[in-house]
């Protein structure tokens, strides 16, 4: 193994601040892990791809066509429900966002064909060891001279990567198939005693891609998380502050928080569906081995104990919210109610003025505004959409 392999993990490690990245390693971080993503790929390249018996072959396309895709709006706690789900051993869960729907597979597209596999394979890379910019980093283990796990993943996805591309050329989401495939590979295993069932993928608004994801994968499960307005709003709010910035955010919050609304609402309006399940993240809080019942049953898999406990491949996990620091890893965090302190008395007419009906018919409960300040509200937020 090069020994430059483990120099420069040494230095991307020193960019990842403890317990969460901070602003000024932020700035020296993308830097450090291009340099060590870009040596790992050179190694596991020169090594060549890893050999795939046919019966694992088999086995991973199995896997591969039954996905569960978890979506919801930024901050409704689809960090959560992955990360309750990690640690399965009928799951293999990418830890990290996939992003491909929302935003990789535009990146892909501007770039010839023939770069893609390197592109993916180093932007995955540096995602397994740094998932969400905090605790924990590493997540297939730190490389030593002799060995490094990440040489292993990129060796996988060289070898899955054309078979990916030539039995699921009929959808273009192949390429993700790919990487769940090769982190699967690393993680779980296709070995003869697997109790693998289902891959599953995080990335927040996904639900706008809910006909395609069915589209593409015919035997997919959807679970759409949803939270109280204000929570959300709250928390981009919050951390926002924590930064020493100004929050700018608010149309866009808005904006995804009624497209998800509306998604759910109209899936709720459909016959009782076998491929999708919508959850409410305070009930998950407060009523969480009802909830675990319910995932279990949903996924068809066994309601086990650790499906209490958040992990990211393996590891255990705090909470990703912005309002428990102090969170203990691999534990559930009590429902909290800041913002009622971070809201504004305008953030909250706003919220209900353009969300609040859709909020309202998911159980959530918003104070009344005045009828003449919720058209005022609702006609600013028309604005916004039209020019965003």
């Amino acid at each position: 193994m090069p020994t430059s392999i483990v120099h420069l993990e040494q230095q991307f490690d020193r960019c990842l601040s403890r317990p969460r990245v901070t602003v000024d390693d932020a700035r020296t971080l993308p830097g450090a892990a291009a340099r060590w993503a870009a040596a790992v790929w050179a190694a596991a390249g020169s090594a060549g791809p890893i050999e795939l018996g046919r019966d694992e072959v088999a086995r991973g396309f199995d896997v591969a066509r039954r996905p569960v895709f978890i979506c919801g709006a930024h901050r409704s706690g689809t960090t959560l429900v992955r990360d309750m789900l990690d640690n399965h051993p009928a799951l293999a869960v990418l830890p990290a966002e996939g992003t491909f729907f929302t935003n990789l597979e535009s990146r892909l597209r501007r770039q010839p064909q023939i770069q893609w596999l390197q592109f993916l394979g180093c932007e995955w890379l540096c995602r397994l060891a740094n998932p969400i910019h905090q605790d924990p980093y590493w997540l297939l283990g730190p490389s030593a001279a002799d060995r490094s796990p990440y040489v292993e993943f990129a060796r996988a996805l060289m070898a899955w990567w054309p078979l990916a591309e030539q039995r699921m050329s009929h959808i273009a989401s192949w390429p993700l198939v790919a990487v769940a495939l090769a982190y699967a590979h690393c993680t779980n295993g296709f070995c003869a005693n697997s109790l693998l069932q289902r891959w599953v993928e995080k990335t927040p608004t996904n639900e706008r891609f809910l006909e395609r994801l069915k589209s593409e994968f015919p035997d997919a499960k959807l679970i759409h998380v949803v939270r109280h307005p204000f929570a959300v709003y709250a928390s981009h709010k919050y951390e926002q502050q924590q930064l020493g910035r100004v929050f700018r955010n608010g149309k866009r919050v808005l904006r995804d928080l009624g497209l998800s609304y509306r998604v759910a609402l109209e899936q709720s309006g459909n016959h009782q569906s076998d491929h999708y399940l919508r959850i409410r993240y305070e009930d998950l809080l407060e009523s969480t081995h009802a909830m675990v019942e319910n995932l279990a049953a949903f996924l068809h898999i066994e309601p086990l104990p650790i499906l209490m406990q958040p992990t990211a491949a393996g590891l255990p996990v705090p909470s990703n919210s912005s309002f428990t620091a102090e969170a203990v890893p691999g534990c559930l965090n009590q429902a909290h109610h800041r913002w009622i302190t971070t809201l504004t008395r305008s953030d909250r007419e706003r919220l209900t003025a353009v969300v609040g009906e859709s909020a309202a018919s998911l159980g959530y409960d918003l104070p009344a505004v005045a009828p003449w300040r919720v058209r005022l509200f609702r006609l600013a937020a028309r604005i916004s959409q039209n020019v965003l």
